[in-house]
């Protein structure tokens, strides 16, 4: 990435100290004079809505604007914008072809493309064809998915995730927010549309066939990993008082070279534990939408290595992943 320039410097220096319609000015001024880095910076400040209104049509664009400028950052962003069609169309080929370009001068988007050429994929990016699934469970419904990622994939995705890395957090249920707690000890992050690549995407699109949902309804990928001691008690994926619930759960286990770390289903005595690159799921809900208790589910505690998984939470309809806070 380019490292930030003095007029973007000092724009952040500005809105720290209060002044913000001078800090926004200077942006400005600095991005319609070409510096590459105050585009970018003016694209991530319209996606937040902060100091600026949230418009991603404007994002967009500045996106591939700076990647035009020599940003390659914001030029796989803009590859990643139009594969979802954030701001404007989604066009998986143009994303491609978008990627592919900026992969000629950029060692991240060459990696990320040589993935992708490992996949099967169709036009729109879509897997040609998905993982062998098994039943484990009736009750909860829970299924088994064989070498859902291959070991180079999960790989990337501990690469990725691994510098954004913050302590895990749960939902409050009396407040409905995030905040950290003991039943949850273990560090994560969100790969919401800033975060995830082409290769992200591609995951999530094979997650959504597997689970045979849309794409649009699964939340941004998270990412945990859990170090000695480290668990996830006994818990339930639904959120409260939510009215587009977390119906089904997909977790991938990225790596297997570590001891305990089960995920335990106690109502099903089962303790699952996939190899690198397998995957299980479950139903949170029953027929009639209600929740559903069975599927309560804990991470055992890692006795030695680290355990690193990807959860995709599958929403009932189409969830908007801007509404979470992604920084």
């Amino acid at each position: 990435m380019i490292d930030a320039t003095p007029d973007v410097i000092h724009a952040h220096e500005l809105l720290e100290a209060g002044a913000t319609s001078q800090s926004v000015a200077l942006l400005r001024k600095a991005a319609g004079s070409g510096d590459a880095t105050a585009i970018y910076t003016l694209a991530l400040w319209h996606v937040y809505g902060d100091p600026v209104p949230r418009d991603f049509a404007a994002a967009r664009t500045l996106f591939g604007q700076a990647g035009d400028a020599g940003h390659a950052q914001a030029a796989r962003t803009y590859s990643v914008f139009v594969a979802i069609g954030a701001g404007g169309p989604s066009s998986w080929s143009k994303a491609l072809t978008l990627l592919e370009n900026t992969a000629k001068s950029d060692a991240v988007a060459a990696r990320e493309i040589e993935l992708i050429s490992k996949m099967r994929l169709t036009e729109n990016g879509m897997p040609q064809s998905v993982p062998t699934t098994e039943p484990l469970a009736k009750l909860p419904e829970l299924f088994a998915v064989s070498s859902c990622f291959t070991s180079e994939e999960c790989e990337h995705v501990i690469a990725l995730s691994s510098p954004l890395m913050m302590p895990s957090v749960v939902v409050d249920s009396a407040t409905g927010r995030q905040a950290p707690n003991p039943i949850r000890t273990s560090d994560g992050t969100v790969l919401g549309p800033i975060q995830q690549d082409l290769v992200i995407h591609a995951l999530n699109l094979r997650i959504a066939a597997s689970s045979g949902t849309s794409e649009a309804q699964g939340e941004p990928l998270t990412v945990l990993r859990y170090l000695p001691g480290q668990q996830y008690r006994l818990h339930h994926d639904c959120l409260p008082g939510e009215p587009n619930q977390r119906v089904s759960t997909f977790i991938t286990y990225l790596n297997d070279s570590y001891t305990g770390g089960a995920t335990h289903f106690p109502w099903a005595k089962i303790e699952h534990r996939g190899e690198t690159g397998d995957a299980i799921m479950f139903r949170n809900v029953d027929q009639n939408g209600s929740v559903e208790t069975h599927s309560q589910h804990a991470g055992l505690p890692v006795t030695s290595g680290e355990k690193w998984i990807c959860t995709r939470w599958i929403r009932q309809r189409s969830f908007d992943p801007w509404g979470m806070r992604l920084r």
